[in-house]
């Protein structure tokens, strides 16, 4: 996990902590929305719709541990989930719940790069003092006739 230049050890940036209790509480909020209909005769509509709900909150609670841990798994699993929900809530037509989805995934979109995945573009090269290898290391070290003699020796070891 890349840490930033200012940013101590165990200090997390502020979107990332954000990102992970929203997760957790959408996991646990759903759990206990499904368990609420336990019990109740719900038509087949309804029934897939709590089915949904449950399978999203386990979801959701093992990708927001994954997102406080720092693995690139828990992203992608947020990622997967919040696109599975985007899709349930247009087809059940709960558009105001799409706002949501929206939002979380502009959180993931902002908060890739602190998992190492380049979303918007390729990863910016590291600087480096050694020349590209496309470029011929002889060319930096050129002697001169003149100074070549000086440099043919017999060397015994």
């Amino acid at each position: 996990m890349p840490r930033r230049r200012n940013e101590k050890p165990n200090e997390k940036p502020f979107l990332v902590v954000l990102l992970t209790i929203v997760f957790v509480a959408l996991g646990v909020l759903g759990i206990l929305y499904a368990m609420l209909f336990l019990g109740v005769e719900l038509s087949p509509e309804m029934q897939s719709m709590v089915l949904l709900t449950a399978i999203l909150g386990v979801g959701y609670l093992v990708a927001g541990y994954g997102l406080y841990k720092g693995a690139r798994w828990g992203w992608f699993l947020a990622a997967a989930f919040t696109v599975l929900n985007f899709i349930g809530n247009l087809l059940y037509g709960t558009y105001l719940a799409l706002i949501t989805d929206a939002a979380l995934l502009v959180l993931l979109l902002l908060t890739a790069k602190h998992y190492g995945i380049h979303v918007l573009g390729k990863p910016a090269k590291p600087s480096s003092p050694v020349p590209a290898p496309t470029k011929p290391v002889a060319t930096a070290f050129t002697i001169s006739e003149k100074e070549k003699r000086f440099v043919k020796r017999k060397h015994r070891y």
